[in-house]
């Protein structure tokens, strides 16, 4: 029993994450095919890391490497499904919880915190802002909640040593390493500790500290541009994670004044947009001075959570998906409301405290279940998806070579367990005045029949993709096609074979 109370945090984090998310997640062995582009793409790239191809030198992606990693383990485990990536989801996920456990518990008991780990879990997960499941945000999750773990031990119990700045900067690596835009919540951790040293007039650490997390964030990186020069391509390393990621998406030219009120502007329409997630976010600046923390603490948490939007939303980009990483921080509000509650539940006798902790898991496990995104697609086959219908047809063919053109990956690569045999192997979401490389090479691919087969995805009919791409219809004859549904909309997916020159 000492065992098994010593183990149960662990235990019911893992369960937590395992239940829920294989509801909401599209990962999970309950749906038939994870569909969404971008998950796809990142295994794709994850396939061809492990197949011998450098990501940025031999095949264009543009997030960061530790995330086709983590989806290149999951190809390790399953080939050709996301069902690898899924138990590497819930693991990432239960750190998480298992953290921020340990924060909640500088608060309130444990019955308290058993509570809020499985509702925060669904109401996450339920939001528009996780989408499909298997986000960078999403997987940043460990990093984010072992952080804040250690931002909140810091003022509530005990200084931060060496040691624990240098594992934070280790994390601020990795997660530049997955999509360097969440840094801002790391660079406004390092801030709040060096204005707290400052304060405090402690000069030695408010130098050495900041330095440290620097240190830290170099170990992954340092580990990663080795990799690439044994690879030969540091350069494209750096040319499309930062450089291109930087100069692609830049809009029109504004002030920062405009820049922070367009910032602020797309944000709280985000929020809009996550419904019940509105007031909860909204409440967080109030629920966070209830706490038992000094005042500092507390001004300081609200600097963090500042940077954090500034640096998710600084590019102006607001896709749902971007806020969720903005949403862990909702995980305090709950411990803003239930610190309230935590004397009637510990005075509640174990039986009753433990129908109690059930009912409510029950409870969150409904509102999973009725609030997942998709959840009208639990239950599919991989057989009710063109991805798999088509690769069937590409199995009977020897050797084939395919290209995805007309939008992001639509998971042929992933059904098929084809590599990509181009350097583009999508479309990316860039203008082409600022990047007319990706569409350029989709018109070169056509042209030199590079492929022996082409994935059109598009929104196109067929009369209007002929009239669009003639030169397609000329050298590649339509063997296939699908009608498909992806985020509520209509598209068609079209399998060109190429002619007989």
């Amino acid at each position: 029993m000492k065992k098994l109370k010593k183990y149960l945090p662990y235990l019911y984090c893992l369960l937590t994450s395992f239940l829920i998310l294989a509801l909401t997640s599209k990962n999970s062995f309950l749906y038939g095919f994870n569909d969404w582009v971008d998950a796809n793409a990142f295994f794709t790239v994850g396939k061809s890391l492990f197949n011998g191809l450098v990501p940025y030198r031999d095949i264009f992606e543009q997030k960061g490497p530790f995330l086709y990693l983590i989806y290149g383990f999951g190809y390790l485990i399953s080939k050709d499904t996301f069902y690898g990536v899924f138990i590497i989801e819930v693991l990432i996920f239960s750190i998480g919880l298992y953290f921020l456990y340990k924060t909640l518990k500088l608060f309130i008991s444990s019955r308290s915190s058993f509570i809020i780990l499985p509702f925060f879990t669904a109401l996450l997960t339920t939001s528009p802002a996780f989408t499909h499941g298997g986000s960078a945000e999403e997987l940043s999750i460990a990093f984010f909640f072992i952080t804040l773990y250690y931002f909140f031990k810091h003022f509530k119990v005990s200084p931060l040593t060496k040691k624990e700045m240098l594992l934070n900067g280790i994390l601020a690596g990795l997660v530049l390493l997955i999509k360097y835009t969440l840094l801002g919540f790391y660079f406004g951790f390092t801030l709040a500790l060096f204005i707290d040293y400052l304060l405090a007039k402690d000069y030695k650490k408010a130098i050495i500290y900041p330095l440290l997390i620097l240190l830290g964030m170099f170990i992954p990186l340092g580990i990663t541009l080795i990799y690439f020069g044994i690879n030969h391509g540091i350069k494209d390393f750096i040319d499309v994670y930062f450089i291109t990621n930087i100069t692609a998406y830049q809009g029109a030219k504004m002030s920062l004044a405009a820049k922070f009120w367009s910032l602020l502007k797309g944000f709280l329409e985000s929020l809009k947009s996550n419904g019940l997630m509105l007031p909860i976010i909204l409440a967080l600046p109030l629920l966070i001075f209830t706490l038992p923390l000094s005042k500092r603490a507390k001004i300081l948490f609200i600097v963090m959570f500042f940077f954090t939007i500034l640096g998710t939303y600084f590019g102006l980009k607001f896709y749902k998906y971007y806020l969720l990483f903005i949403l862990f921080f909702s995980s305090v509000t709950y411990l803003g409301l239930f610190r309230f509650l935590d004397k009637p539940l510990v005075s509640l006798p174990n039986k009753v405290a433990t129908l109690f902790i059930a009912g409510t898991f029950l409870i969150c496990l409904f509102i999973s279940y009725r609030g997942a995104n998709y959840k009208e697609l639990i239950g599919t086959k991989k057989q009710d998806y063109f991805q798999y219908q088509f690769a069937e047809i590409l199995k009977t063919k020897e050797n084939p070579t395919i290209v995805n053109i007309g939008y992001l990956d639509s998971g042929i690569y992933t059904a098929s367990g084809l590599l990509p045999s181009t350097y583009f192997f999508e479309k990316q979401n860039i203008s082409y005045e600022y990047f007319p490389d990706n569409l350029d090479a989709f018109k070169s691919y056509i042209a030199n029949r590079t492929t022996s087969y082409i994935l059109y995805y598009t929104k196109k009919n067929s009369e209007e993709l002929q009239a669009s791409e003639p030169l397609l219809y000329t050298n590649y004859q339509l063997i296939a096609s699908a009608d498909s549904k992806f985020e509520n909309s209509n598209y068609k997916a079209y399998l060109f074979e190429v002619k007989e020159s």
